[in-house]
Order: C-alpha cells, then sequence, then structure tokens
C-alpha cells in the first residue's frame, strides 16, 4: 500500500475527515512526512485561490479561515519539496488553467485533452444521489427498452433556432478550424451549449425516438424549491439524457444520469473523463464526438437497437455501480490509489 501524509487539523467545515477516511481504506496514512510515498493535500485548491468573494461568502468562509488553509498548504507543499516528494491535489472548478505548482499532480474536473500535461488526471463531479432526491420503489429503479428510445433534457442550451448572423459566424469558425486559424469569432454561446442544441435538436427531429426536452433559465435551475424536482423527473423517466459540458469542460449531468441508473449520451467536447484509464467509458454511454453532435439522433437510434431487453437492464444497473464504485464523493476517494503506479512513474 503506498504511504499518504495528508495533514491535519483542519475544520470539519471543509469535509476531510470524510475524504481521508476512504483514503486510507487502499493507502496508508502516515503522521510523518519523511515516511509518505505522497504528500496529498484534502481540501479542494480552488478553496484556496479560486473562489471570488460571492463564493466565499456563499460557503462561509471567512478572510481568515483562507489565509490559515492558505498557509496550510504552503508549508505542505514546501515539505513535499523538502522531501523531494510529489504533491497530490484537487480542483473542483470550472477553469482549464494550468495550476503553476512544482511537483503537483492535480486532479480536476475541466480539462481539455488536447492540452492535457501528464501531471493532469481527471476527477468526478460528484454529487448528490438522484435516488434520493424523490421516492422511488426499487420496481423503477430500471427502465425495460421499448421499440422506439426515449430521450430526457431539462436545462440550459442554445436556441434551437439561432439568429442568421450567428449561424454565418459559426460556419465562419468552422472553416477557420478547418484551416489551421487560430482566429474563432464570438458566439455568444459556449461550445458546449451550441453542442448540446445541435444534439437536441437532431433527437426532435427524429421520429423514431420520443423526446422530453424542457428549457430553463438559469434561476430556474438554480431555484432550491422548484428547480431540481422536475429535473429529477425528467432523469428517471427516460432511457437517455443529453450530457454536454457547460462552463467548464465537462458535464456534471453525467455523472447524475448514472447515478440514476440511466444511459448518458455523452457530446465529447474535447474531454478527460475519470479513470477512463482503467474503464472503457464507451461501454457506459451513448458516445458522440461534438463534431457529430447534429446526428445524436441516429447514434441513439443505433446503441439502442444494438442492446437485447436483457442487454438493457443490465446496463442501466453497470451504470448504477459504477457510479457507487468510482463517481459517487466516497468512491472516487476510496480508489484514487489506482493512479498511484501511474503518478510513481512521473
Amino acid at each position: 500500500m503506498y504511504k499518504l501524509y495528508v495533514g491535519n487539523g483542519y475544520p470539519q467545515k471543509y469535509g476531510t475527515e470524510e475524504i481521508i477516511e476512504q483514503l486510507a481504506i487502499h493507502s496508508t496514512i502516515v503522521s510523518q512526512p519523511q515516511l509518505a510515498d505522497f504528500f496529498l493535500f484534502p481540501v479542494s485548491y480552488e478553496k484556496l485561490y479560486g473562489y471570488t468573494e460571492h463564493e466565499y461568502n456563499h460557503f462561509n468562509y471567512t478572510k481568515n479561515e483562507i489565509q490559515t488553509l492558505r498557509k496550510d498548504f504552503d508549508l505542505m507543499a514546501e515539505m513535499a519539496s523538502d522531501c523531494k516528494k510529489k504533491i497530490i491535489l484537487f480542483y473542483y472548478y470550472d477553469p482549464v488553467k494550468k495550476l503553476d505548482i512544482s511537483n503537483a499532480i492535480v486532479f480536476r474536473t475541466s480539462l481539455l485533452k488536447t492540452k492535457k500535461d501528464n501531471n493532469e488526471f481527471a476527477m468526478p463531479a460528484y454529487g448528490d444521489d438522484l435516488r434520493t432526491k424523490k421516492p422511488i420503489t426499487e420496481a423503477d429503479f430500471y427502465l425495460i427498452k421499448t421499440a422506439s428510445p426515449s430521450v430526457g433534457f431539462r436545462g440550459q442550451s442554445a436556441p434551437l433556432q439561432l439568429p442568421v448572423k450567428l449561424q454565418i459566424k459559426r460556419k465562419l469558425n468552422q472553416l477557420f478550424k478547418f484551416s489551421g486559424i487560430q482566429k474563432q469569432l464570438n458566439l455568444h454561446y459556449n461550445f458546449g451549449y451550441l453542442a448540446r442544441r445541435d444534439a437536441i435538436g437532431s433527437c426532435i427531429q427524429n421520429k423514431n425516438i420520443k423526446t422530453d426536452i424542457s428549457f430553463t433559465t438559469i434561476e430556474q435551475s438554480w431555484d432550491p424549491i422548484n428547480g431540481k424536482l422536475p429535473f429529477v423527473n425528467n432523469v428517471f423517466n427516460n432511457q437517455y439524457n443529453i450530457c454536454v459540458s457547460g462552463h467548464g469542460n465537462y458535464s456534471f449531468r453525467l455523472y447524475e444520469i448514472l447515478s440514476a441508473g440511466r444511459i448518458p449520451v455523452f457530446i465529447n467536447t474535447d474531454c478527460v473523463l475519470p479513470f477512463e484509464e482503467f474503464i472503457n467509458w464507451k461501454n457506459h454511454v451513448v458516445w458522440v464526438e461534438e463534431k457529430d453532435a447534429s446526428k445524436a439522433g441516429q447514434y441513439i437510434l443505433n446503441f439502442h437497437q444494438s442492446k437485447s431487453p436483457e442487454q438493457f437492464i443490465e446496463l442501466q444497473q453497470s451504470n448504477r455501480k459504477l457510479w457507487e464504485q468510482y463517481f459517487s464523493k466516497n468512491g472516487f476517494y476510496k480508489n484514487i490509489n489506482r493512479y498511484f503506479p501511474l503518478i510513481d512513474k512521473l
């Protein structure tokens, strides 16, 4: 077992006790830094230097608490450097900017595969278990295969009918990219919202697909009373759900769909997925490249027709198990040790 030095004395509000408990299942937590194979800072790095003042206030973090946390990190980073060991960090945040920290191994939610460094790995955007968000009987855990696939989506997206100017700009951007020109025109919507729009439109236009699509504003999505339940119902009522990156280059929805035991339609926007070194993701999702998002409907049909009724149920069960084992918060930290041999070679 690999030995980890994680520090001590963190306030309860940071949730480090739960993380360390999971790490200790497959690793040895040591109190003497010089005995460690790796140093690991158990508080997500965005809390130190990523949050806006509004976010600090929202999570009730005071300036003194953050200053103390920064000093704790600096001390651990210095000890890691003195011991000539790597320090493992977690960056649960939207930006893809690099973290300039010597000897750091960074697990992060948002990555671009074409620009990924060797010291960067993906972590899941672990969130709520959707099964805890509404009463659901065991008989409704999984949906039987029907002749026509049902595809859901509730959330924000670029409009299905783009203004003509945006359509022209988008075609120009595609031409620039094809020609190797770096310049890109401002499309108002980010690439994830545009890919959502393409995939949704493709499903709506396909007469062999049953769709359950509703668009929301950001205020509706974050409404603590009326925002979550309609989304949860949309997930459980449909066999498939469209999952595309949002403000960061990762899909929070992807993990929610897996937690529900449903099948994600994953639009790949140059993403890096957690545990992709060990898991064949294409066995668990309908995989669609961003350039093919406008053909997502046909990809879903082909996938749906390839599964027997028994395989269809087994896939949903497998997706739920995958979330529990790897993509829940506890599952991720419990199994992060699988990366240690890879990190050891860097």
